[in-house]
């Protein structure tokens, strides 16, 4: 037993020096770079780039707070009556709340991604189920919000143009804010986020001379009931627990991570829940639940003066680069986590395919209340499953299974160590 007991101790020796010999070998290879990669676990990383708190948070915050500007508010508004700007501060908190946990499991696997703690620690099928899932999820969202923010520029500003013209134009630009990745997606969004902010104040402020603050009353509009339960269908389009999750590795600062879920999900909660507030007491409950798309609706009675007045079209070019934003994300995460689900290197060759793609599905719905009843009826109701149902799921499956692993090797430790990027800490 002794001498069997010092050849396992020789072995787990050998194994580290084995293994810190091929470290050093790879940091000489690349010349003493640290790779910024968030790898599949077998050798096929892809490369993603970092970015820091405030580019992340605003890229998160306006990805979400864009649904302000299609059909969301209407709704909301029907769900929920005068109680409908609650329902965004409760998904926010659901959302920060779930985004919470999720880290707690992340903390046992430091640096990590969710795709590669599942591809190494539990199995291959679940990484790859959890990505596709993902890449479905957001390929149908982003095919949805183009074909609205189509609908709403031929409908508002360009009722001449055929909608398949103004597709193919967001979609050119799409396609190239998506091929510049992380990196230069949250750059975009960092530096037109105080415009987006401003104009937005804009558009809040102006129209208040037609506010009537008794239109929010009965404040709890249907009762709580009806709030909850839209509250927690509507958490759908909070990404960050799962976005986040998964790309980790992409935030510059590892400590920081946590604290860009919980900002971007709260400002977004905080954002919603004003404009929706300034919406209904303007328009009252009734009429912003028949209304497709009332933020317009909202800009066209600016009237400040004589010459100050039907300022709709400015706003326009803003709500198109929110949707460029909004629409780039969807695209670059679907092409992404399509990539990571089949253990490609590279995920650029996929955005231009899945781009097309978008295109195709975008029109598959007859007209724009289809697309309103696919976004509020299926994506909004079942939605949630996706952003926030299964990265908790998945980070709990990981941690159980790791701590089981992990019991296993202290009742028997002449056993192998384990696989993966994280053994030579399991050696440790």
């Amino acid at each position: 037993m002794a001498d069997s007991g010092q050849r396992t101790m020789d072995h787990r020796r050998q194994w580290r020096r084995t293994l810190a010999g091929s470290q050093k070998s790879k940091q000489r290879s690349s010349g003493g770079r640290t790779s910024t990669a968030e790898g599949n676990g077998n050798g096929n990383d892809i490369r993603t780039g970092h970015a820091g708190v405030a580019e992340w948070t605003a890229l998160l915050t306006i990805y979400t707070s864009t649904d302000v500007f299609l059909s969301y508010p209407s709704r909301v508004a029907e769900q929920t009556a005068e109680g409908a700007w609650m329902v965004p501060l409760l998904s926010a908190m659901i959302a920060a709340s779930v985004f919470w946990v999720v880290q707690l499991c992340m903390l046992r696997f430091s640096q990590t991604g969710l795709i590669t703690v599942l591809w190494e620690r539990v199995s291959p099928v679940a990484g790859m189920v959890v990505a596709l899932a993902g890449a479905t999820f957001f390929l149908v969202q982003t095919a949805l919000v183009m074909r609205e923010f189509t609908e709403t520029v031929v409908t508002t500003v360009l009722p001449s143009t055929p909608a398949a013209v103004v597709t193919i134009l967001f979609l050119v630009v799409v396609m190239n804010y998506a091929y510049k990745g992380i990196e230069g997606m949250t750059r975009v969004a960092i530096l037109l986020s105080v415009v987006m902010l401003g104009g937005l104040a804009l558009l809040l402020i102006l129209p208040l001379t037609w506010f009537d603050p008794s239109l929010l009353s009965p404040v709890m509009g249907k009762g709580v009931g009806p709030i909850v339960l839209s509250a927690l269908t509507n958490t759908s389009m909070f990404i960050p627990p799962f976005v986040l999750s998964i790309l980790q590795p992409s935030v510059r600062n590892q400590k920081h991570v946590l604290r860009i879920g919980l900002v971007s999900s709260l400002l977004t909660g905080a954002i919603i829940s004003v404009v929706l507030i300034v919406i209904i007491g303007t328009f009252a409950v009734a009429v912003t639940g028949k209304i497709p798309f009332p933020m317009y609706q909202l800009a066209r009675l600016i009237y400040v003066g004589r010459f100050v007045q039907r300022l709709e079209s400015l706003f326009v070019f803003l709500w198109s680069a929110a949707a460029v934003i909004k629409m780039g994300l969807g695209l670059w995460l679907t092409a992404y986590l399509y990539a990571r689900a089949f253990k490609m290197p590279l995920y650029r060759p996929l955005v231009v395919p899945f781009g097309l793609i978008l295109f195709v599905v975008s029109f598959l719905p007859p007209d724009v209340t289809t697309v309103m009843n696919l976004s509020g009826q299926v994506l909004e109701r079942y939605g949630w499953i996706v952003t926030m149902a299964l990265p908790l799921l998945a980070a709990l499956i990981a941690v159980v299974v790791d701590w089981l692993r992990e019991r296993g090797r202290r009742h028997d430790p002449g056993s192998d160590p384990p696989k993966g990027e994280n053994r030579e800490e399991a050696l440790a």
